[in-house]
């Protein structure tokens, strides 16, 4: 699947490219990955069919008005068998009410720095927080899987719940979320 994962964002890079055929400064588009590809490219654990990033482009460009096309990308998982990755094109950062504002600080690069395009993998325990807020059963399997596969420490985790309790807009169903995680964490 990380291929498919690099293939996809490569292709992006591409349309990138050439829609903004004028602007050819390395890292003048960012890419944050989240979601499963991010939990996949962290722990080889689970696959996914979407992938989520957060784009961001130097305050000149206008990145939402370019219209990128992109094929899916084919892969073979060897519990799923055969799949395809997308482009998820309606994730947002605001739609996932629990990620730190600094996370862009903390993610981790993931290419030369050469390109248009330039690609970070959220750091683990941002992944993590950000799924605090849905807190399905796939949500804290994958905190788990980050966890185990010993990404962050559970003094990092409850370091940034902490900080998460600050900034979100529902603490006290946060707080629950957080009470569970920790608790299935400690656990382990």
């Amino acid at each position: 699947m990380s291929k498919a994962i690099f293939e996809l964002l490569s292709q992006l890079n591409s349309e990138i490219e050439s829609k903004l055929n004028d602007v050819k400064v390395p890292g003048a588009v960012k890419a944050y990955i989240f979601g499963g590809c991010a939990v996949h490219i962290l722990t080889n654990a689970r696959g996914s069919n979407d992938l989520d990033v957060e784009i961001e482009a130097t305050t000149q460009l206008d990145i939402g008005s370019v219209v990128i096309e992109l094929n899916d990308v084919y892969f073979n998982d060897p519990i799923e068998g055969d799949m395809q990755l997308i482009l998820d094109d309606t994730f947002q950062i605001g739609i996932t009410p629990v990620v730190s504002p600094d996370y862009k600080e903390r993610a981790i690069p993931l290419c030369d720095g050469k390109q248009v395009l330039q690609v970070y993998l959220v750091n683990p325990v941002d992944i993590a927080i950000s799924k605090l807020s849905r807190c399905a059963v796939n949500d804290v399997k994958d905190i788990v899987e980050i966890y185990k596969n010993k990404r962050f420490t559970l003094e990092e985790f409850s370091q940034a719940c902490k900080e998460a309790l600050e900034y979100t807009a529902t603490p006290d169903s946060l707080r629950k979320n957080i009470d569970h995680v920790i608790m299935t964490l400690s656990s382990i």
